[in-house]
């Protein structure tokens, strides 16, 4: 309530593993830690403190090692804060690593009118379910308001009474007519064991009406003191059927105060104790004049050397005098009680605060102790300036022990600064000392400090004496086994626990892991194994494809797949005395080849492509002699042409002219090397003449339709060229350094397989050989070869 409303900014897509906050994140920022915490609400069921709303400012934390400067979202996720107390964490630990939190909103989404997020106001609760009440909404479009009647509850766990219905969750519940939410900066407490909830005082505005978080209208502002008590009877057969009741208070009315519930008489006692009658955040301008000033404080020191106490089967007020009260005023404090073994001694710690109206000065980090039935203070602390701090919260998990959570400092500038050694701090009750860690197996059952028995020693009275009637109140014993204790607790897997210590925006953190660490290793290893394991199935599934390609018949596309109609083809072989000579892509028998890369009378060795042999491509030309050699071929209706494979040609679409067939007898406008250009090529399988070899040669250069192109070499020159595939070339061997072409010009070297073409004279890519111009039709072979001349 000290600064002026920030715009909200858009809520974070992504749930974070942590309680962190919710939006705004900054460029570069890899964590974020709760820098103070202005006035949440906060109840507990069990074994779980509830922290809701407040004003809260995160520190984030940079890439580059420093903090940025104190941000606050404004909670649009409508986030409510659970600090499980069978979680051990320290205080240096970033406490969004600690807590964790369940949202208001339905589906994850804004928290619109279920739980917009409120500065001050009350939680009450007993066993199963608490209830919000009051507070300040701020003034925005991105929260939608709740109805005039309207308050949030949420369902912990059901009631185990007889015809109850439970539904875990939030709900929104109705107020009578005689109550109104329309009231903050009061002193909320609960008795669970008499499922009762109270409310005390407060700020209202002055036509009752809605008031809001820096309203700049009068009329929204909560600047008159509201004289009521509030209470919530959550006794019922049926949850979601609980009584409102408004009393007004015969004593007088102050904000920001702290109320407790004590063991006393048959349903307890409630006392007030501090609080400020003109607060400077009730002002407008955030800022009272020092004639108001003086006056509050001149009232507001009363609230402490003279407590209000509250029958509860009563309903009836007492004002009681105090002995060595605190001298300056008190509000936004916390507090809690520890009573004594035997209950006939109820000490309420109170810790921290200011006087309520100059916030720029420094606040108490002091704890004292209201000890009763003596009614008599006692300072068991002395605390510094710097580690001071207001508008916080405080819890018990044991009874020698107290938790604070929140709080902000002096407003000696622009924004506070962040609260000193951490947002949570840990206090025992019994050495009245400050610990710096909290474990679920370390406890003790409460006993008075010394300094307090010094100062009481064995008094059940006050100095100056009990008012009328109050000595049979405090007289009569509580039933205390109406109080269920859910203590001690069982200790819970300690979270990722960053250590922040922010003792002010500028200083640079010590090293630590960021927190994101873990989860983004997690995911990367995870992604690396699966990695490998998909490529361990595929290098299995290629070395099994490679032991099928060694030990069956390999096809013209270099697969050994037998689906393919090729190897339909070959495997429909009748009888190896009707095929011809073997000139077959490969042999069942693995050769041996010498060491040199040319042998049988300097043909080629074949070269690999990886695993893939490449061998001479069957004859399939026309033959003059196939009825006296036998080859097996016979002419055919042309049919639609099977393209070559890619790993035998290499097709040019953009030649005028279709490659001419070579003639095995040198007819003419066939090629004429000369005899000493072109030695003979003997095939190192079959002993056919050279003649035939000549003949099957030529059949062999037919037999693949392949056209011309930039892409590929000329062999010869004359008036017709012919092109040679890159299997062709590989069965060539080196040429001459001057072979004779039609032209007198030196034949070209030999492009070795897999060199890529000259393509500079063209836009087509290399495999494929393709162009931008108008594509030749590819000639195509009129014959084909049949091994069943029986069929």
């Amino acid at each position: 309530m000290f600064l002026s409303s920030l715009s909200l900014l858009a809520a974070a897509c992504l749930v974070r593993l942590c309680a962190a906050q919710a939006s705004g994140w900054q460029e570069g920022q890899v964590n974020a830690t709760m820098c103070y915490w202005q006035t949440p609400r906060a109840a507990v069921i069990r074994d779980t403190a509830y922290i809701d709303g407040g004003y809260l400012w995160w520190m984030p934390g940079l890439s580059d090692g420093i903090y940025g400067n104190v941000v606050s979202d404004g909670n649009p996720l409508g986030l409510v804060y659970l600090l499980n107390f069978s979680t051990p964490f320290k205080t240096s630990d970033n406490i969004s690593s600690v807590l964790t939190t369940v949202s208001k909103a339905s589906g994850s989404g804004n928290a619109n009118n279920i739980g917009p997020n409120y500065v001050d106001g009350g939680m009450f609760a007993n066993y199963y379910r608490w209830f919000t009440y009051g507070g300040l909404l701020a003034l925005t479009d991105a929260f939608k308001a709740q109805d005039a009647n309207q308050v949030a509850a949420y369902n912990a766990y059901p009631n185990e009474l007889p015809g109850q219905q439970f539904a875990a969750g939030y709900d929104l519940e109705k107020l009578p007519d005689t109550v109104s939410r329309y009231i903050s900066g009061g002193a909320a407490a609960s008795a669970p064991s008499e499922n009762l909830g109270f409310y005390f005082g407060g700020l209202r505005a002055p036509n009752f009406g809605p008031i809001f978080q820096f309203p700049g209208n009068a009329t929204l502002n909560a600047n008159v003191s509201s004289e009521t008590l509030i209470q919530l009877n959550m006794t019922s057969e049926q949850q979601n059927t609980e009584v409102w009741s408004n009393t007004t208070l015969t004593i007088p009315g102050r904000a920001s105060a702290e109320i407790v519930w004590v063991p006393v008489s048959d349903k307890g006692i409630l006392v007030a104790i501090g609080g400020a009658t003109y607060p400077y955040y009730a002002s407008l301008s955030q800022k009272n004049n020092d004639s108001i000033n003086i006056l509050s404080n001149q009232q507001s020191v009363k609230f402490l050397s003279t407590v209000s106490v509250y029958d509860i089967s009563a309903n009836k007020w007492y004002e009681q005098a105090t002995s060595d009260a605190p001298t300056s005023p008190l509000a936004q404090g916390c507090t809690v009680v520890a009573s004594s073994a035997d209950g006939l001694t109820h000490n309420i710690y109170w810790y921290g605060g200011f006087d309520g109206v100059h916030p720029t000065e420094d606040f108490s980090d002091d704890v004292w102790v209201l000890s009763i039935p003596s009614f008599t203070w006692v300072k068991v602390y002395s605390g510094k300036a710097s580690h001071a701090r207001a508008g916080h919260r405080c819890f018990q998990p044991y009874p020698d022990q107290m938790i604070v959570i929140g709080g902000y400092s002096a407003l000696t500038g622009a924004v506070p600064e962040c609260v000193e050694d951490g947002i949570i701090q840990i206090f025992n009750l019994s050495s009245a000392t400050w610990i710096d860690h909290y474990n679920p197996n370390t406890w003790n059952n409460y006993s008075v400090p010394s300094a307090v028995y010094a100062a009481v020693g064995t008094s059940t009275s006050p100095a100056a004496g009990f008012v009328s009637g109050l000595s049979t109140v405090m007289g009569t014993k509580y039933d205390t086994t109406k109080v269920i204790k859910f203590y001690p607790y069982t200790i819970s897997a300690v979270k990722n626990t960053t250590s922040s210590v922010l003792p002010s925006a500028t200083v640079r953190p010590s090293s630590k892991t960021p927190s994101y660490l873990a989860p983004v290793l997690a995911v990367v290893l995870g992604l690396f194994v699966i990695t490998l394991i998909i490529l361990g199935v595929l290098l299995w599934r290629r070395r099994k494809y490679l032991q099928r390609v060694r030990n069956g018949t390999q096809s013209e596309s270099g697969t050994a797949d037998s689906r393919f109609w090729v190897g339909q083809w070959l495997r429909g072989t009748p009888n190896a005395n009707d095929v011809k000579a073997p000139t077959v892509t490969t042999d069942q028998t693995e050769e041996t080849y010498p060491s040199s890369p040319y042998d049988y009378e300097d043909r080629p060795k074949a070269q690999e492509f990886g695993d893939t042999q490449i061998h001479e491509l069957m004859d399939t030309s026309i033959a003059q002699e196939m009825d006296s050699t036998g080859t097996g071929f016979v002419p055919l209706t042309p049919k639609p042409k099977r393209g070559p494979s890619t790993t035998s040609s290499v097709v040019s679409s953009n030649s005028s002219f279709h490659r001419p067939p070579i003639s095995p007898i040198g007819r003419p406008g066939s090629p004429s090397l000369g005899a000493d250009s072109n030695p003979r090529v003997t095939s190192g399988v079959s002993d056919i003449s050279d003649t035939k070899r000549g003949h099957l040669r030529g059949i062999s250069d037919t037999s693949i339709s392949t056209q011309g192109g930039a892409g590929a070499r000329s062999i010869v020159g004359g008036g017709n060229s012919a092109y040679a595939t890159p299997t062709e070339k590989m069965q060539m061997r080196d040429p001459p350094a001057a072979a004779v072409s039609g032209s007198g010009s030196a034949r070209p070297d030999v492009m070795r397989p897999m060199t890529p073409p000259d393509m500079s004279n063209t836009t087509g890519d290399y495999f494929g050989a393709r162009s931008t111009g108008n594509p030749t039709p590819k000639r195509r072979s009129n014959f084909e070869e049949r091994l069943d001349e029986d069929e």
